[in-house]
């Protein structure tokens, strides 16, 4: 076979193979430029607590922080449906959430979502919410101590049980909520951060600092 006409079959080849790559990825430029938009996976959220509408109602104290520097927890009182312990822990968080009633400050960010409470042997309460718990939080000792405390007192007051609370964030441990307080261990209730205590010249934070920041931390 004369040499030219090996050459043009081998250069009619390499453009049937260029032309054949370039099509093909021509289609799939055009089927991403015309495919709709895909939604962001979104976190998995709880269901609704699960409760019998005919349950009947149970008058619970969930704490807000005050206004004042102290950042001191006050009662309000709510009502929930009785029902199990997990379900009724699902309520007092989901209050919590939603916000005071009476002008007090935020306990939990209102864009937090509840991600699922859970009861582990009985007396632990594990509360797993979103990273909006932590981001959206105003900072500084006082408001993450209140925070955190809110949470914990507004559980274990409420169901007796209880002893002990675990704060999860996007089901992980999470060192911190807002750089200050220790939370890679369940915490205790402490009223002595409430109205419903007395509370010493020392104040709030004072009286539990030394047991909650984490390691490492100077003066710990």
């Amino acid at each position: 076979m004369p040499r030219h006409i090996r050459l043009g079959l081998v250069f009619f080849g390499l453009v049937l193979v260029l032309g054949i790559s370039y099509y093909y990825n021509l289609q799939k430029h055009i089927s991403r430029l015309v495919r709709p938009p895909q939604e962001p996976p979104q976190p998995y959220l709880m269901d609704k607590p699960v409760f019998s509408e005919t349950a009947p109602l149970k008058k619970i104290k969930i704490f807000f922080p005050s206004k004042t520097e102290d950042g001191l927890l006050e009662p309000e009182e709510r009502e929930i449906h009785s029902s199990d312990q997990a379900s009724e822990a699902k309520q007092i968080i989901a209050e919590l959430i939603s916000g005071s009633k009476e002008g007090r400050a935020a306990a939990i960010s209102p864009e937090t979502k509840l991600r699922e409470v859970f009861i582990s042997g009985e007396t632990l309460a594990v509360v797993d919410l979103t990273k909006e718990a932590s981001v959206n939080h105003p900072g500084g000792l006082t408001q993450e101590v209140s925070s955190i405390y809110a949470i914990v007192n507004s559980l274990t007051r409420n169901l007796p049980s209880i002893e002990r609370v675990q704060i999860l964030i996007e089901g992980a441990e999470a060192e911190t909520l807002a750089g200050h307080i220790d939370l890679s261990q369940p915490l205790r209730q402490d009223l002595s951060m409430t109205s419903l205590h007395e509370t010493t010249s020392k104040g709030i934070t004072e009286e539990i600092i030394d047991d909650t920041l984490p390691k490492g931390t100077p003066g710990k």
